[in-house]
């Protein structure tokens, strides 16, 4: 927790090695459809407004995909830092590296940093 990485897993943050990780392999069997728990608990998101109209629900993979400018990052770090969860994996796909590191220390801050992972590929 608390770690910046890049899409294989190595440390972008500079705060040295991963402590207490073990490699897995990239390609896999994916998990039998039948073995995965239902979503059927909703989560608490922290934002009013996606828990009365879009319900999140627990397990559950979300993507927020808009143009430039709308206010993307701003969400992304509201729900990260009010979710109602112990570990929040955040996924910073096809972002710039100043907008990763502007999302991490002005949006997400210390706060919602120390119970998240994001991995920015």
């Amino acid at each position: 927790l608390g770690r910046v990485v890049d899409a294989h897993g190595q440390p972008l943050d500079r705060g040295g090695p991963l402590q207490g990780v073990h490699a897995e392999p990239m390609v896999r069997r994916p998990i039998n459809a039948m073995d995965r728990d239902p979503v059927r608990r909703p989560l608490d998101t922290g934002v009013r407004a996606i828990n009365a109209l879009l319900t999140v629900g627990r397990g559950q993979r979300l993507g927020l995909f808009a143009g430039t400018g709308v206010g993307k990052s701003v969400l992304l770090g509201m729900m990260a830092r009010y979710t109602a969860a112990d570990v929040i994996v955040v996924g910073l796909i096809g972002e710039r590296g100043r907008e990763v590191k502007e999302f991490i220390e002005d949006i997400l801050g210390e706060a919602g940093l120390a119970r998240s992972v994001v991995v920015a590929a």
